[in-house]
């Protein structure tokens, strides 16, 4: 598994994770069910595993061959409902460039429909 990846929630919110520091941060044991979906850098599905019981970390492994086309299908719904901007031109392609674009754009605080 090779970063940067992404994690789509519950509500289909998009998060960058630019490395395995950055995965511990922004998850918890808890919020692994709120998980939908996770994509690495090639597009691939990744599952998530919680290893350990006392300080249990969040382990992603690849799940599967890389899934472009679903993984830029919910990056168009991300802009959709949480921004008021399009999908930059020439990122879909690239995860890295839809990682940079999900940290750059500002977030609604509501979903739109």
């Amino acid at each position: 598994m090779d970063f940067p990846c992404l994690l789509l929630d519950d509500d289909g919110q998009l998060m960058s994770c630019a490395d395995d520091a950055e995965l511990q941060q922004l998850t918890e044991p808890d919020f692994t069910d709120e998980i939908t979906a996770a994509y690495d850098s090639a597009a691939r599905p990744l599952e998530l595993h919680l290893i350990g019981t006392r300080r249990p970390v969040i382990a992603l492994r690849p799940a599967g061959e890389p899934r472009p086309e679903e993984l830029a299908a919910h990056v168009r719904a991300y802009f959709h409902h949480w921004t008021d901007r399009d999908v930059p031109p020439d990122v879909l392609h690239d995860v890295a460039l839809i990682a940079a674009a999900v940290d750059g754009t500002p977030v609604c605080r509501r979903r739109r429909r």
